[in-house]
C-alpha cells in the first residue's frame, strides 16, 4: 500500500492561518494501519475509523497520502452503514461526533 504521510497542519501547535482538524498523537504506524485498512470512496478519497473517529485521506502526490480526522457527516453514507454492519464502528460514536472530531489518543 501506498504510504501515510503527515502533514504539519493537522498537528499541534496549530500553525496560524492554515486550516484543519488536528489529529490525535499517534505513532506512524497507527496511521499506516489506517490507511491499509480504509475503504475508497467513488471519488478517490479514503476512509477510516479509529477509536469511534472518523478520517479521510487523500492522495496528494503518487504514492503518498495524508489523513485527518473529519466529522461522522462527511463520511459517506454507504461507508458509514459498512461500518456499522461489519462492527468496525458504533452508532453511538457515530452520534457523538456527527458534527465534531472527537479528541482521542492514537499509539
Amino acid at each position: 500500500m501506498d504510504l501515510d504521510e503527515a502533514n504539519p497542519k493537522h498537528k499541534e501547535p496549530w500553525q496560524p492561518g492554515r486550516k484543519g482538524s488536528l489529529c490525535p498523537r499517534w505513532t506512524t504506524e497507527a496511521a499506516q494501519h489506517l490507511l491499509d485498512q480504509s475503504v475508497v470512496a467513488p471519488d478517490g478519497k479514503r476512509f477510516a475509523t479509529a477509536q469511534g473517529i472518523a478520517f479521510t485521506g487523500q492522495q496528494h502526490r503518487a504514492g503518498f497520502w495524508h489523513g485527518y480526522p473529519i466529522p461522522w457527516f462527511e463520511v459517506p453514507e454507504v461507508i458509514r452503514r459498512r461500518g456499522i454492519e461489519e462492527g468496525i464502528v458504533k452508532r453511538k460514536a457515530i452520534k457523538e461526533s456527527w458534527y465534531q472530531v472527537l479528541e482521542s489518543s492514537i499509539e
